[in-house]
């Protein structure tokens, strides 16, 4: 048993530079789990929780079903993100790592200094993890406190603070009582 163990561990000496090939069906599977991240000072920074997942390694995609993501930012901002589904693809050297939230996607941010609350809703809303940028080429709706805009689609700038909405764009102002 032991040899046997060994002849698959060891790499193919024979031929050293053959490669295999990727599997293109999940690997693994996870059911009802969460996971924790922390920062060096051990306070929670980040905690994914999802029904159901699959990983495929052909192209390091994690694939998630209802999915529950919450995060305090560089600000202190907490933020959590809900959809129904959701892939996890890890960076590449041709694309930065992104998660693509999807199926009533919604994600909420609280501004601790003044409590404002903004929403984002779509069917689908894309999160880079570089440069904090959330993008939509699905209609969204931004709801800032008591205001709302919405257009076709979304390019929000997290570290500008600004949202380019485009195609139909609607907005609605309240008034503010001082």
């Amino acid at each position: 048993l032991s040899s046997w163990w060994l002849v698959r561990s060891v790499p193919d000496l024979q031929n050293p530079t053959s490669a295999k090939a990727v599997r293109k069906e999940p690997d693994y599977f996870l059911h009802g789990f969460s996971v924790k991240s922390f920062d060096a000072n051990g306070r929670l920074t980040r905690e994914l929780q999802a029904a159901h997942a699959r990983h495929y390694p052909e192209f390091d995609v994690l694939d998630m079903d209802t999915v529950q993501i919450q995060a305090i930012d560089e600000q202190g901002q907490k933020v959590v993100a809900r959809a129904d589904h959701a892939q996890s693809q890890a960076e590449t050297q041709q694309q930065e790592a992104r998660t693509v939230l999807s199926g009533n996607a919604n994600v909420v941010r609280i501004n601790p200094k003044d409590g404002v609350r903004t929403e984002l809703r779509s069917d689908k809303l894309t999160a880079y993890e570089k440069g904090d940028r959330v993008i939509s080429d699905t209609p969204v709706e931004v709801r800032r406190g008591p205001d709302r805009f919405s257009g076709e689609t979304m390019d929000l700038n997290g570290g500008s603070g600004e949202y380019r909405l485009q195609g139909r764009v609607r907005g609605m102002i309240m008034p503010t009582q001082k």
